[in-house]
């Protein structure tokens, strides 16, 4: 899941599918998938006119890899990058489950700083974390490479051996006080279907609808009973695997001979245990050399990416097994 050429350009429909038949450890430039259940659909083009060929509210999560705007390849100058990106990202806010989780990669402060404005203003999505990807840590088989780094003076500054992730859900608290009062409901009601030890009320459910706190599985009971919401309806989809706090220690991947930024699988197997069940689908609108496809074929998830780098494109089908 990696950036690529973003200037327009005419191109034709093609979409590609490839059918799993059973989960398999794929490293990303694996051969050719069996065919079966699984379904990993790869689509040829700009991601701004692609987009329209996703359903909306079809996503579980979303998570690309977008050019940085640095310079670091052809890709990866573009003019007005800012507005260009908040485009997209709403584009894929449309996408989204209303559980949804959106990931996405960067590693320049500034205009992550930007970024994060123009989608405050411009969105409902609500910011929930900044990851912090470290490269240099004492597990890390790179660590010795890396640490020859730490020791030049050129730069009069710490060396960046970090790349960020932002992580994105929606707020959807405000689904109660709308369902509350379309079914004439008061608080009081369902306040008092749980009550405190001591048998008196408690601002449980209140605490609900101003977002002070999220619906658990006990707490939606009386949720459901009155107002016929679930926990789908109101709680971004995550599991606590209980090994993370914010900061991700992974080893960079291998460059490989058709991408020069590829992204760790492991790293994006986290990403999608933590806020997908299996059969649920990831899209990645950048699709790069189709990482993500073996994050999700390791992990038993449907994936759609988009490409509109032939290059790339080409080696997805190739190593991926699309037909």
């Amino acid at each position: 899941m990696e950036s690529s050429a973003v200037q327009p350009e005419i191109t034709p429909v093609v979409k590609k599918k490839i059918l799993v038949k059973k989960k398999a450890v794929i490293a990303p430039a694996a051969a050719a998938a069996p065919s079966g259940s699984k379904q990993i659909t790869a689509i040829f083009g700009d991601c701004r006119e692609k987009l329209a060929e996703v359903a909306d509210k079809s996503i579980q999560t979303v998570c690309i890899d977008p050019p940085y705007n640095i310079g670091k390849d052809t890709w990866d100058s573009i003019d007005d990058y800012i507005p260009w990106l908040t485009g997209i990202i709403q584009q894929l806010e449309t996408k989204m489950k209303d559980n949804g989780s959106l990931f996405v990669f960067h590693n320049d402060m500034e205009q992550i700083a930007e970024l994060m404005v123009s989608i405050k203003k411009n969105t409902k999505l609500q910011f929930k974390q900044m990851i912090v990807w470290n490269k240099r840590f004492d597990a890390s088989s790179k660590k010795g490479f890396l640490d020859g780094f730490i020791v030049k003076d050129v730069l009069h500054n710490w060396n960046k051996m970090a790349e960020y992730i932002l992580y994105y859900t929606f707020d959807n608290t405000w689904k109660l006080a709308d369902a509350r009062k379309k079914r004439n409901v008061t608080q009081l009601t369902i306040s008092s279907e749980i009550l405190s030890k001591t048998g008196g009320l408690t601002g449980w459910y209140s605490n609900l609808e101003t977002g002070k706190n999220l619906p658990t599985e006990d707490t939606i009971k009386p949720i459901t009973k009155h107002l016929g919401l679930t926990l789908d309806d109101i709680v971004p989809k995550y599991h606590n695997l209980k090994k993370n706090h914010s900061v991700w220690n992974y080893d960079i991947a291998k460059r490989s001979d058709i991408h020069v930024t590829p992204k760790p699988v492991d790293l994006l197997e986290n990403i999608i245990l933590h806020t997908t069940d299996e059969n649920d689908t990831v899209l990645d609108c950048f699709a790069g050399s189709g990482t993500i496809a073996a994050a999700c074929l390791n992990t038993s998830r449907k994936c759609i990416m988009i490409e509109k780098d032939p290059a790339y494109y080409d080696h997805i089908v190739t190593s991926y097994g699309v037909e």
